[in-house]
């Protein structure tokens, strides 16, 4: 890199904004930010949760601290490709071997961060300090937190996820690199993303044979000036060879001097600023991005609440009408009421309405017996009915959530394990039976039933046995099967209900966040870009 380089004149940008009312903005963003959540797996989910793990590094990491701290070093990164050598570079700038370096890939596990005992106090209570193994030694560069990342192509997944993490906290980057790896799509991609956020970026050309530097630095300068980073300076640290422990001076010399020179002047302050400047308009749209996937996440999970209503209203008409209708005494019931209460059945007197005085009382019990045994098979009925409505709901609630924009089995497969239909419909059956003992309790006391032997006769009516109501007059409770038909409809109401919320109960556990807010978050970046 030419010297020439260091005598470029950079302009400070003064502070238009209030820094204090800006970072009480950025607070308040990093809250927002907090609670936002996006569990559903809808096509960008992953993109969009990278991006507000970037919007928090950038804010709670790089921006804020500067706003609060007007001393505050600035953060420079050592990132590239495996194998590029940043920890030795590391070791050599800071004057101690204290991040390892070897052959082994990935060397860098946990990242080391280099802090001037000068600036420990400035330093305090940073974020930045979690994220690595804190050093101070007094060989650094007052001014500078310099921070050796892992490697961005690292076989490990976290490794990847921390140094895109200390990327978004970086001040300045240097992008470090060989002649055998400069071209690396994954690195490349990152530095260009990196100068269009407005971080500094610096090229470091290390481990590259003398031989084939001209060659080399042609093409990445090329390349540097079509991806409009001319001006990024690009620092060649010759290839010294296998060798363990510090560079030399002279390899590094160029390098230390361009850090140095940015931390003894008002360039780093410069620089933190025109990356902020240039961050804010972005931070700006990518909140609001984030707003619009939060409501859209939300808008799912109501319009999946809605299928599931949706998709019950056909087996919960069907199964309410033949309640009301009284379709459950057709067929089996019918035929034992018809034999029951033919001449020498148990039920026979009741049916030809026989004079009280001509009845039996040790009579009575066995008349309801028969009666009950009758009603067991509207009892049976229902249960097939109700039992088949519900299995129908469920079928169709999954095959709805099935056919939405988001993978549903999980929320499915959690519905189900909180369901049980054999319990919905024993529960609905015993519902019944104590509505139908209620109003037979208020049928006045009769030589034919008991109150048992009632409640069975108006469940029999309401289930639509033919000849039961005419019974049932004599007795005084005609006027009741429609009402046990209403109760019926009632508990087969409130089975499909229960049905429909093992569903949505899941639905209301999903941490969907509040879009609303993260657009008023949005709106309020107005004043400052």
């Amino acid at each position: 890199m030419s010297r020439e380089f260091f005598s470029v004149t950079y302009i400070i940008v003064s502070s238009e904004y209030n820094a204090r009312a800006l970072a009480d903005l950025v607070t308040r963003t990093l809250t927002t930010l907090d609670t936002v959540r996006l569990p559903l797996d809808m096509a960008g989910a992953r993109e969009l949760k990278e991006i507000q793990a970037q919007l928090v590094t950038q804010l709670k990491t790089r921006i804020l601290p500067h706003l609060l701290v007007q001393t505050l070093p600035a953060v420079v990164v050592l990132g590239g490709s495996s194998g590029a050598g940043k920890s030795t570079l590391f070791n050599t700038i800071i004057g101690e071997e204290v991040s390892p370096a070897s052959v082994l890939r990935p060397t860098t596990r946990t990242p080391y961060i280099a802090v001037h005992p000068q600036d420990k106090a400035a330093m305090a209570g940073h974020s930045l300090l979690s994220m690595g193994n804190v050093v101070y030694p007094e060989n650094s560069i007052p001014g500078l937190v310099i921070v050796d990342a892992p490697d961005l192509d690292s076989v490990d997944a976290k490794n990847r996820e921390l140094a895109r993490r200390l990327l978004d906290a970086a001040d300045i980057w240097l992008f470090v690199t060989t002649s055998a790896r400069y071209g690396d799509a994954l690195a490349w991609e990152m530095l260009c993303d990196a100068h269009a956020r407005g971080i500094t970026s610096t090229v470091v050309l290390n481990r590259t044979p003398q031989d084939v530097v001209p060659t080399v630095r042609a093409d990445l300068m090329k390349r540097m000036a079509e991806e409009n980073m001319g001006d990024t300076p690009l620092i060649v640290v010759p290839d010294a060879g296998p060798q363990e422990g510090l560079l030399g001076e002279n390899s590094v010399g160029e390098l230390r001097l361009w850090l140095s020179q940015i931390a003894s002047s008002q360039l780093a302050s410069t620089l933190v600023d025109r990356a902020t400047r240039a961050m804010l308009p972005e931070l700006k749209g990518k909140i609001s991005m984030l707003a619009e996937a939060v409501e859209m996440q939300a808008n799912v999970v109501e319009e999946l609440e809605e299928k599931v209503n949706d998709a019950v209203i056909e087996p919960l008409s069907k199964v309410v009408g033949n309640a009301k209708k009284g379709r459950y005494g057709q067929g089996s019931p019918t035929t034992s009421w018809l034999t029951l209460a033919s001449t020498g059945g148990a039920l026979s007197s009741l049916s030809a309405n026989v004079k009280p005085s001509l009845l039996r009382r040790r009579q009575k019990g066995e008349r309801d017996v028969a009666m009950i045994s009758v009603f067991d098979g509207v009892l049976t009925a229902v249960r097939v009915g109700l039992t088949q409505a519900l299995v129908a709901g469920e079928d169709a609630i999954c095959s709805a959530w099935r056919e939405s924009v988001v993978d549903a089995e999980s929320f499915i497969k959690k519905a189900r394990e909180r369901l049980n239909v054999d319990t919905i419909v024993n529960e609905a059956e015993m519902q019944w039976k104590r509505d139908l003992k209620l109003m037979a309790g208020a049928v006045p006391d009769n030589p034919w039933l008991m109150q048992s032997g009632i409640a069975a006769m108006i469940g029999v009516g309401a289930g639509g046995v033919h000849g039961v109501v005419s019974s049932l007059r004599h007795i005084s409770a005609d006027d009741l099967v429609q009402p046990a038909r209403e109760k019926l409809a009632g508990v087969a109401e409130d089975a499909m209900t229960q049905l429909c919320s093992a569903y949505i109960s899941v639905l209301k556990e999903i941490p969907v966040g509040d879009g609303k807010q993260l657009r008023l978050r949005a709106a309020e970046y107005n004043d400052y870009v």
